[in-house]
């Protein structure tokens, strides 16, 4: 028994070498600190199961499994200590009296939850109850194995307590339900009748039971190992900011002509390679997709599965793009599908960050000349470079705006030099361009002037980046972060104000991972000091905290019904979901009506990842889809706090009988400071 145990763990051992060897190539080191942190996620994820339950039904089946067979191991090496160390050594057991009780009753729920689970998971692939699920044989396999062993064990410790006098008392349908069945039928036989079947049966069970431990490796089980690992290793930064990490060399890049990002398979992280092997092909990321709900032909599961099987290939020279025999081709129209909505790395139980890797090819893509980008993306990105708009309008058209807002709010609202502001307030390209939405930024400034803040917008503002950081261009975005941050460090602010979700998560998590990029070059040291200070803010997250310290009282009855639309780069990424309800339920007469998808299962309106400026003209548009659930409330506003989302809704209101609304623009209305447009929005 033993030389057969210490034969698998060295398979397994040696199966976990290969796993570093194939993290580690190319000499990358596995960051294993802050050990605090590894500890925390080792408890919560691992062992608590903490994103595995959050999807009740195929939860309860894994935890089943999972805390059945923790336990089935955990007895099977009390049982072994007991009979092979201290019985021989000490001649005492130690599983005796209400002791071995306890050990029985939770050794036959244990047995049990495993037969269930396995079961349950068995007719949930075969009926396909969850959508998508891979249906490999090995998987069945494996779940029957579970349901023999466990079955097996059950007759082998009736038998065993048949043949044992000393133990047979304890044998009863108060603490040995199963095992009493098996008891009362072997009672009724002699040893020598029972050790005929006894024997067998224990070498059956004993090596199926090992088979099963070696084929960890080879089966949908390295998932144990693997996922382990992975959340034990999780990225330490907030989501948002794990999901587009930083090229710190990109200007030895630059100069020497190297590719940014991934382009080949070799030029992935050890934690994106963990990443692959840890996936389990449960498809939650794919059923969370909104591009895949859409027609749309990506699936964060098989971009991640194929990189797998290309990393299990060796393939580490090939293109991930690259028409090539095997199993490695990501289509570019996979990964420029996605939205970089987050679902995928939300739903994901394992800690996969799907989008960061979409996002690294996007930028291989870009950065090696790849005529696969979309043309429309190309011309976006064109336009930030030409215009600093990604639309392309005439800088002189904010400009004139800008005028238009001195004339209504004072001079004063023109940020100076020689000021100090509470909030400079970027206004963003979306809400400076677009004549429908400007009514946001003015009824947010009208709301902060009247709870006594000071505030001022730019004369002066070019894109911040986003788009172009999540079509890929990596080089573009620094450029214009330096030159953002340039323009920011000349006032004197207390915090940026900033009403785009999107831009709100450029200025708080995407300039700060270059921190260390900018610090390293004398030229921009002062920026990264400048950076490292910089507070932002979302405006929900000012309006709410206004409403509830009574700076701002909404007094005028509104008598609408309101669905509210959760930004994916607000809510999900960053978490803020109560700021923007709380600023509608102060409203009196106004009743939020939630939509199915909300918070951080909300469905993403199709303007994130750069699609805003570029679409993929394929299945249904994700803003249909998501207009259709929000009318499905009864309500007829919308209310939205981002600007792409706002636009997003606009192009499908007239279909719905909607009308779309920012938060600040409802405030105005009840607030009744006077001014700042009135807000209608239809269309």
């Amino acid at each position: 028994m033993y030389i057969t145990a210490t034969v698998v763990v060295i398979v397994l051992l040696y199966s976990l070498y290969e796993g570093y060897r194939r993290w580690t190539r190319g000499g990358e080191k596995v960051q294993w600190r802050p050990y605090s942190l590894r500890a925390r996620n080792l408890v919560k994820y691992a062992l608590l199961q903490w994103k595995v339950v959050r999807h009740r039904f195929p939860g309860t089946m894994h935890l089943l499994i999972f805390a059945g067979m923790g336990w089935l191991f955990l007895a099977t090496l009390l049982r072994a200590l007991e009979s092979d160390f201290t019985l021989p050594l000490l001649h005492k057991r130690f599983l005796v009296g209400g002791t071995f009780e306890v050990y029985k009753l939770l050794s036959n729920l244990a047995g049990l939850s495993v037969i269930v689970g396995s079961t349950i998971a068995i007719i949930r692939r075969a009926l396909r109850l969850t959508p998508n699920l891979p249906q490999d044989k090995t998987y069945y396999a494996v779940h029957i194995g579970f349901i023999v062993i466990v079955l097996t064990g059950f007759l082998l410790d009736g038998m065993a307590a048949a043949a044992t006098p000393s133990r047979a008392a304890s044998e009863s349908p108060a603490w040995d339900p199963v095992g009493y069945l098996v008891f009362k039928w072997a009672s009724q036989k002699t040893v020598d009748q029972l050790e005929l079947i006894y024997r067998p049966l224990w070498l059956f069970h004993f090596f199926l039971a090992q088979l099963m431990l070696a084929l960890i490796p080879y089966t949908n089980l390295w998932h144990i190992a693997a996922s382990t690992l992975n959340v034990t290793l999780a990225r330490p930064e907030p989501p948002v900011a794990a999901a587009f990490k930083p090229v710190e060399d990109i200007d030895e890049r630059i100069e020497e002509e190297k590719p940014i990002g991934v382009v080949k398979l070799a030029d992935t992280t050890w934690k994106q390679r963990m990443d692959f092997d840890a996936c389990t092909s449960c498809m939650r990321c794919t059923n969370a997709c909104p591009a895949a709900a859409s027609g749309k032909i990506l699936s964060p599961q098989k971009i991640i599965v194929k990189l797998r099987d290309a990393m299990y290939d060796g393939k580490w020279d090939a293109e991930v793009t690259g028409e090539e025999m095997g199993r490695l081709r990501i289509d570019p129209e996979e990964v420029f599908s996605c939205v970089t909505c987050g679902a995928c790395v939300n739903e994901c139980p394992v800690l996969i960050n799907h989008v960061e890797t979409i996002v690294d090819i996007r930028r291989g893509l870009i950065s090696s000349g790849s005529e696969e980008v979309p043309e429309d993306a190309q011309n976006a990105l064109y336009n930030i470079m030409q215009q600093g708009n990604p639309f392309g309008f005439n800088p002189a058209d904010r400009e004139e705006w800008i005028q238009s807002l001195a004339e209504k709010f004072g001079d004063d609202i023109i940020a100076s030099e020689d000021e100090e502001y509470d909030y400079l307030y970027w206004i963003g390209c979306v809400t400076s361009y677009d004549p429908r939405i400007r009514p946001v930024a003015e009824n947010v400034i009208k709301l902060l002037k009247s709870a006594g803040l000071k505030v001022a917008v730019l004369p002066e503002e070019s894109c911040c980046g986003e788009p172009a950081r999540r079509i890929g261009e990596e080089t573009l975005f620094v450029e214009m972060m330096k030159q953002n941050l340039e323009m920011l460090s000349q006032y004197k602010f207390k915090k940026l104000l900033v009403n785009c979700p999107h831009g709100y998560t450029v200025f708080k998590h995407d300039y700060k991972r270059y921190i260390n990029y900018l610090r390293s070059n004398e030229e921009t040291r002062e920026l990264a000091d400048f950076l490292e200070k910089l507070e932002v803010e979302h405006h929900s997250q000012v309006l709410a905290r206004l409403v509830r310290e009574g700076k701002i009282k909404p007094t005028k009855e509104v008598s609408q019904v309101v669905t509210y639309h959760d930004p994916c780069y607000l809510g999900r990424w960053n978490g803020v979901y109560e700021e923007p309800r709380l600023v509608i339920r102060s409203i009196p007469g106004l009743r939020l009506a939630e939509m199915p998808r909300n918070r951080d299962r909300s469905f993403c309106c199709g303007g994130g990842g750069g699609h805003m400026f570029f679409e993929i003209k394929r299945g249904q548009r994700l803003a249909t889809l998501r207009a259709k659930e929000a009318a499905s409330t009864g309500a007829k506003v919308v209310a939205v706090a981002c600007p792409m989302c706002n636009t997003m809704f606009r192009a499908e209101a007239d279909d719905f009988n909607l009308e779309v609304k920012d938060i600040a623009e409802l405030l105005g209305e009840s607030a009744d400071t006077g001014g700042g447009g009135d807000g209608s929005t239809r269309g």
